[in-house]
């Protein structure tokens, strides 16, 4: 009955490389070890190096492995091992058989290992991570026709009903593959996916955050122009959106300003990303999350930055996608602020003191301020002028402005030797600090001591 998928068995002459160090593996192990996955396609696309991952009929500890080689076991149940050996680290997994419980959870309920490479084959996600390169002698090995599909630059899996019923994760994985490699995608795979999309929800906020790192990023990996955009924008289309960032699920309906915006509140998300820094990328896509919400509860948008920020906390921390809270809080404060002196009308005092409060938020935010305006499909990006946010800061950094407490020439312990306690050390210090950001030539020790003296006389 598989024979069907068995496309044609490849002896090539084409060159892939094949380091030293797994040569001798593969010599030593007394049963073929193969390289497969995204090294092999790769090495075929011309898309460039990436990590060598080995297979073979045997488990890692079965093989014979030279002296010096040592084997760590990644996952007992699905024979995963990591092998060490002349400075290089490889993952190995033997020949397997993988069934499903319905729902694709991403974990199989049962797992048999084989020696059969054909039905190895089967059980993995694209026809071009099923090529398989003999390590000792350089046969390639493509039973589902994956050279092919590489020729043709598309991704397709030989059996997409199997694949997303199987493992939702593979949703994500079609659209940020397709999205790094530049491939269009197989007709009857992409149905597959829309078929399939609700599988997603049961794949833990780990491994679909780290999906979407690496989306937002995909243009990045091999160079292909507008990567991470299109990778979002096939999220959508696949239907994955409300079980990855769910408050953007009917961003799409949400109509906009057309004297301000060329787009809906989803494509703009998306465009802005598009424009934006790799590092301020994840905030991009937060950044008007809080949108939907203010315009379904009020029929406007007004606050919907500070909304957003709420919203940009539940869905990036532990009950959704489970980021670091470090990174969960950067982005929330980037999403809270993204519209600060969004008319160019704040005074300058108040602007130092902003500055002062978020100065090591400054350049993400004026890069995604930068993002938000191209964004908008109404501005070019060299129309833009320098953010004040950026130009103030410069201004206060050229002036020696304290940045922070430990900036003033005045401490706490000047100020308890004069008598002060508890919660008055840190009121003065704050006062004095925002006032040496104001007017920088306050920061000297003969002002502050004389204005903590007169200070406490009161």
């Amino acid at each position: 009955m598989i024979a069907k998928f068995f496309k044609a068995w490849y002896n090539t002459d084409m060159d892939i490389f094949i380091p030293e160090a797994v040569k001798r593996l593969a010599a030593s192990a007394g049963t073929p070890i193969y390289l497969v996955g995204g090294c092999v396609r790769n090495a075929y696309g011309g898309l460039g190096d990436t990590d060598v991952d080995l297979c073979g009929p045997l488990i890692a500890t079965a093989l014979n492995l030279p002296r010096g080689a040592r084997v760590k076991i990644v996952n007992y149940r699905l024979g995963t091992a990591l092998i060490s050996f002349m400075g290089g680290n490889y993952e190995y997994t033997p020949f397997r058989l993988e069934k499903y419980a319905e729902g694709g959870s991403h974990a199989p309920a049962e797992i048999k290992f084989t020696t059969s490479l054909e039905a190895d084959a089967l059980r993995r996600d694209f026809t071009v991570n099923s090529i398989y390169v003999n390590a000792a002698t350089g046969e390639v090995k493509d039973p589902v026709g994956g050279i092919a599909d590489i020729e043709r630059k598309v991704l397709r899996s030989c059996s997409p009903e199997r694949t997303f019923a199987s493992d939702g994760l593979r949703l994500m994985r079609l659209a940020r593959i397709a999205a790094e490699t530049g491939y269009k995608i197989d007709g009857a795979t992409a149905r597959a996916a829309m078929t399939y999309a609700e599988n997603l929800k049961d794949i833990s906020g780990e491994r679909k955050r780290d999906e979407l790192d690496k989306i937002l990023r995909a243009d990045i990996k091999y160079g292909v122009a507008d990567a991470h955009y299109r990778g979002l924008k096939l999220l959508s289309r696949f239907g994955l959106l409300p079980y990855i960032v769910e408050p953007l699920a009917d961003a799409a309906s949400i109509p906009q300003n057309p004297e301000y915006h060329s787009y809906n509140v989803l494509e703009h998300t998306f465009r802005t990303v598009k424009a934006a820094a790799p590092e301020v990328r994840l905030a991009a896509l937060m950044h008007d999350i809080g949108k939907p919400y203010c315009y379904n509860l009020y029929g406007n948008m007004h606050g919907h930055e500070k909304a957003g920020g709420i919203i940009t906390r539940d869905v990036l921390g532990q009950r959704c996608l489970r980021y670091p809270k470090e990174t969960v809080e950067r982005v929330a404060a980037l999403v809270e602020n993204h519209m600060y002196d969004r008319d160019g009308m704040t005074k300058e005092g108040k602007l130092r003191l902003f500055i002062a409060e978020h100065f090591d938020l400054i350049d993400d935010l004026a890069e995604l301020m930068r993002a938000d305006k191209i964004g908008t499909g109404k501005i070019a990006a060299e129309d833009i002028p320098q953010n004040r946010l950026v130009a103030v800061r410069n201004k206060m950094l050229d002036e020696g402005v304290p940045l922070t407490l430990s900036d003033l020439e005045i401490s706490g312990a000047d100020l308890t030797d004069m008598g002060y306690e508890g919660k008055d050390v840190g009121d003065l210090l704050s006062d004095a600090f925002r006032q040496c950001v104001l007017t920088p030539h306050l920061n000297n020790r003969d002002w502050l001591m004389e204005y903590a003296r007169k200070r406490l006389k009161k």
